[in-house]
C-alpha cells in the first residue's frame, strides 16, 4: 500500500493510515497508523534540486499512543 504512495499528499487518500501532521510538542512529525494500537511517526524533509523534490522519511518511533 505505502509503495504505492506517489508522494505525501496520497497518504491522505489511504483512510485506513490516518495520516495527520502532528502538533503541539511533536509539530514537526507526521504519523500513520500502523493497526488499532500503534502508529509510526516520522519526519519529512524536502529538498529542491532543478525542480526535483526529494521526500525523505525517517521513522522516530513506533508509538503504543494508547498507553
Amino acid at each position: 500500500m505505502l509503495n504505492d504512495a506517489s508522494g505525501i499528499e496520497a497518504l491522505y487518500r489511504i483512510n485506513s493510515l490516518h495520516y495527520k501532521v502532528l502538533e503541539g510538542d511533536k509539530k514537526d512529525l507526521s504519523s500513520i497508523r500502523v493497526n488499532d494500537q500503534y502508529r509510526i511517526e516520522f519526519e519529512i524533509s524536502k529538498t529542491k534540486d532543478n525542480e526535483t523534490i526529494i521526500t525523505v522519511c525517517t521513522i522516530m518511533e513506533l508509538s503504543n499512543h494508547y498507553k
